[in-house]
């Protein structure tokens, strides 16, 4: 997460988990509260994928004395590879968030 000179930041990432491709829910061999997991699937090929819940990253983040402002979730993938689909893609579940914060005092802090 980058901080700039006015205090604000923006954060919009995946969410963590693996969705199947054929049922809106987690790969039966991933967790959403795993780690780290080996991504088998395009583009990563083998690559290990690090990650976070979304109450570990918005605790971080008022751990670090940012102001939450908006938090939002979308059922739309943060990115989505052409040929590939899978069912969790179709609106049921939540594939990415968006964050906005700033330093706690920053400018327009009211």
């Amino acid at each position: 997460m980058i901080v700039r000179l006015s205090g604000r930041s923006v954060m919009v990432s995946p969410r963590p988990g693996t969705w199947d491709e054929d049922a809106p829910r987690i790969r039966a061999d991933r967790s959403y509260f795993a780690r780290s997991h080996v991504n088998d699937t395009f583009p990563a090929r083998g690559a290990t994928e690090w990650q976070w819940t979304l109450g570990q990253i918005v605790t971080a983040v008022i751990g670090a004395s940012m102001e939450l402002l908006s938090l939002s979730e979308y059922p739309e993938p943060f990115w989505k590879p052409g040929g590939v689909q899978a069912a969790a893609w179709e609106g049921r579940l939540p594939n990415s968030f968006s964050l906005l914060a700033r330093r706690a005092g920053g400018a327009g802090h009211p």
